[in-house]
């Protein structure tokens, strides 16, 4: 389950990975370059991104120096102005309920001091300008340059300011959109690098590690949830960049930001998006009524296939959880939380691609329930006519997890068997757009 994070920050760690994998020197100290020459490096670094990546500049870059404290304050200002605390407040619960951060966890202090440990210079779409580390020499920084201003480029053609106000509650097709982008500027970073040292370098892989502990102790001990999300963009994005370059070249990649990767399915397997196969869209409509008392919505999203797979990995080993989560069709999840007692209950509909797909999920749920909780005790199980049920007590509440054909629910933290059961009848309510695949 991945939540939405800012831009920003996004891009911010993207340098930390694009550094090591370039072989820049950080160095702590201010080394005195100008402005100047910040401008004279990018316009010359821009005229071999643009050959490489075909995109033609429409305009000039500015460019200009910042300090690490200048840059970090700009970051954490976009972050603030896009996630408001009760957002942040949202994804905490959330994510502690499913077992994917401690209960004490504090996302937004988490992100503040990745931003301290991971600042670095970025492409601002709202100015239209590029900014550099001001404590790295110039020289050092071209191979970062070349991603930055393929963001430049995209924006001057694409206009990257329209996913700045990304639609609520379906962050699994923003996080694919910006998969396409920054994969886009990292394959044409790696082609920069080649062209101006003539040397081998590769492609990250799907589970590449972070960098060791010595080197971004934050990042190193972030939850995997939060590093395995904030990395998706930067490594499955170019996996999938280079799919889309294989079978359709630069035009076609071009045409990818008018019909957008609407998927993290269509990212992890990019056959999908060349075949059209989109996901099927659900609407679970409010379960207030179903949950009873003083309860209150906290947050509704798309885990998405990736989602999945992180939500799974965390308990079952990343192997069986890819082989669960593939299939995916398309899935809704909904978090709620009692006012009183703040016991927090999460109500997920996913849909699969065959009836298979959708037993090796919840076989792998089922299993990841009963690792989660520390006393997770399973009711009979209860079968027949391609169905099959399972409930659990729990320490938290009860859970619920069903199998229908081609579809599973899953309710988490019920307090009652009645509750349970109210929830369970309105969730199979759920409408499907089958339209969109």
């Amino acid at each position: 389950m991945q939540r939405r994070f800012t831009a920003p920050t996004a891009l911010i760690l993207a340098l930390s990975l694009i550094v090591s994998a370039a072989g820049l020197r950080r160095r702590q100290a201010a080394v005195g370059d100008s402005a100047s020459s910040a401008l004279d490096a990018t316009e010359e670094v821009l005229r071999s991104v643009s050959r490489l990546r075909g995109l033609k500049p429409k305009r000039s870059v500015r460019s200009n120096l910042k300090t690490r404290d200048e840059i970090k304050e700009s970051v954490i200002r976009d972050m603030a102005e896009s996630t408001t605390p009760e957002e942040f407040a949202a994804s905490e619960k959330t994510l502690a309920k499913l077992g994917l951060v401690p209960r004490d966890f504090r996302l937004r202090d988490y992100m503040v001091s990745l931003l301290r440990e991971q600042v670095a210079g970025f492409y601002e779409p709202k100015t239209q300008e590029f900014f550099l580390a001001a404590w790295i020499p110039i020289a050092e920084q071209k191979t970062v340059i070349a991603h930055e201003l393929t963001h430049a480029l995209q924006d001057q053609h694409f206009n990257l300011r329209r996913f700045e106000k990304w639609p609520k509650g379906d962050s699994d097709a923003e996080l694919a959109a910006h998969a396409l982008i920054e994969g886009d500027a990292t394959v044409t970073m790696i082609l920069y690098d080649y062209d101006q040292n003539k040397g081998q370098m590769s492609l990250p892989g799907p589970d590449s590690p972070a960098d060791d502990e010595s080197k971004y102790p934050v990042l190193a001990r972030a939850p995997a949830v939060l590093r395995e999300s904030l990395q998706f963009p930067y490594i499955n994005g170019a996996i999938f960049v280079q799919a889309v370059l294989k079978n359709r070249s630069w035009p076609g990649l071009n045409g990818s930001y008018d019909k957008l990767p609407a998927s993290t399915e269509q990212i992890m397997h990019p056959e999908k998006f060349l075949q059209g196969e989109g996901p099927v869209k659900i609407e679970t409509g409010s379960l207030l009524p179903a949950l009873g008392g003083d309860w209150k919505l906290l947050d509704s999203d798309v885990n998405g296939e990736f989602g999945f797979q992180l939500l799974l990995s965390e308990f079952i080993g990343k192997a069986d959880s890819r082989k669960a989560s593939e299939g995916w069709g398309g899935d809704r999840y909904a978090s709620y939380q009692e006012k009183k007692t703040g016991a927090v209950m999460i109500a997920q509909y996913s849909t699969w691609d065959t009836a298979r797909d959708a037993e090796e999920f919840f076989n792998a749920y089922c299993e990841r329930t009963e690792k989660r909780y520390k006393s997770a005790r399973p009711a009979p199980p209860e079968t027949g006519g391609g169905q099959e049920r399972r409930l659990y007590e729990t320490e938290e509440g009860l859970v619920l997890i069903e199998l229908r054909d081609q579809n599973v629910i899953i309710i988490e933290g019920a307090q009652t068997r009645e509750q349970t059961a109210r929830l369970r009848e309105q969730l199979w309510q759920s409408r499907k757009d089958q339209a969109a695949r």
